[in-house]
Formats: structure tokens, C-alpha cells, sequence
């Protein structure tokens, strides 16, 4: 199978910008343009954000250049050397950390968490789109139901926002429901769905309550 002209070509377009991409890290999806979109319109400037499960930095980056402190993680150290290359592409200061999920952050802060993390069911990798069998797996199997890591991050977030604090996933078009839930049983409010321009369930945003 050949490989997707974004790997062949060492480049893709991401809110407009290019950005380098290699192996290491999924393709910037359009689809993925909403969660940013939800971010900036949400957070005000100076707002301090992390961007977890960076990949290519392509998230990180273009709130970087919406004035927003960025701080950038991700578990693997190829990936984070491409975000590396994509913040200097585009001349714009951020912090990356290697972290597991929340490993690496030591109890820090955050005005906002923000995550487009793996979220395909494990049995229907490649079901739709073949171009994801050359990506790597980390970055996209979600487990059985594609919940895994929305589990595993709403179970622990609370701990690294503020007061007040904000949270926003991408997700799969049928997942908003569940994902909700998952937020409300953390004591999350003011959760909202947010729309692609398909009409399709793509970003759940949510926030700490304060108790």
C-alpha cells in the first residue's frame, strides 16, 4: 500500500499553515481545525494551555499564535521533535514535556486542557480509512469502545486545572454522548457539543466546577 502523499511530501496544511509531519505523527485532519477553533474562542489571550497528546505540535502551534502560553506533551520523544520543528517553522515559543497522560507535569496548572487523543475502536482500525494503517497506532487506537484515554484523562484532569478550568476533546461523531457522562460523573458543568461544519458531533467542551 503506498503511502500518503503527506509522508511521500514530508508536509501537510493545517488551519491554512503548513506543517512539517513524518511517520512519527498522525496527518493533520481538517476535522480537527474545530477543536482549535472551539479553544481560541473560549480561552482568553495569555491563558495558560496544555495541549495533550501533541503529535505533530499543529495544535499547539497555531493557539501559540493566538497568544496563548502552550505547553505541548506527548509520550513519544519522535513525535515531540517534530512539534519541536513546527513551533521553530513558525517562530512561536512553547514548552514541550515528555509525558504520559499526566506523568511528566508534576501536579502543575492549567487555564485549559485540550486533547485530541486516540479515540478509534481498536476492531474498526482501517475500516474506514486505509491511509491510517501507515500512522502510527499509539496515536489513534482507543481501545475496544474508543473511550480508553477520555477515562483515563477526565479520571485525573480535575487535579491540573484551575479554578474554573477549561477542557475540550476531539472525538468521533458518535461518542459525544458517552463522553459527556464520563465528564458528569466527574462533576464537570457547562459541557457543550460542538458541531463540524458537516453537522457531525466533533469537539466536547467542558468545565471545572468549583465546589
Amino acid at each position: 500500500m503506498t503511502a500518503p502523499l503527506a509522508y511521500r511530501f514530508g508536509g501537510a496544511f493545517f488551519c491554512e499553515l503548513p506543517f512539517y509531519v513524518n511517520k512519527h505523527v498522525l496527518i493533520p485532519r481538517f476535522d480537527t481545525e474545530v477543536l482549535v477553533e472551539t479553544v481560541i474562542q473560549n480561552c482568553k489571550i495569555k491563558s495558560k494551555i496544555l495541549d495533550m497528546c501533541t503529535g505533530s505540535g499543529c495544535i499547539a502551534t497555531v493557539l501559540a499564535l493566538h497568544d496563548l502560553f502552550v505547553t505541548a506533551s506527548d509520550v513519544s520523544r519522535s513525535a515531540l521533535r517534530v512539534a519541536r520543528k513546527n513551533a521553530k517553522l513558525h517562530d512561536v515559543k512553547t514548552e514541550f514535556v515528555k509525558s504520559d497522560l499526566f506523568s511528566g507535569l508534576a501536579r502543575r496548572k492549567f487555564d485549559a486542557v485540550v486533547c485530541n487523543p486516540p479515540y478509534v475502536k481498536t476492531g474498526e482500525i482501517g475500516k474506514w480509512d486505509k491511509n491510517i494503517l501507515h500512522e502510527p497506532r499509539i496515536a489513534f487506537d482507543g481501545g475496544p469502545d474508543g473511550l480508553d484515554f477520555y477515562r483515563k484523562i477526565i479520571g485525573q484532569v480535575s487535579e491540573y486545572l484551575t479554578n474554573n478550568g477549561q477542557i475540550f476533546f476531539e472525538i468521533d461523531r458518535e461518542q459525544g454522548k458517552a463522553v459527556e457522562n464520563l465528564l458528569r460523573e466527574r462533576n464537570f458543568c457547562d459541557i457543550k457539543i460542538v458541531k463540524d461544519k458537516q453537522g457531525l458531533s466533533r469537539v466536547v467542551h467542558a468545565r471545572k466546577r468549583i465546589l
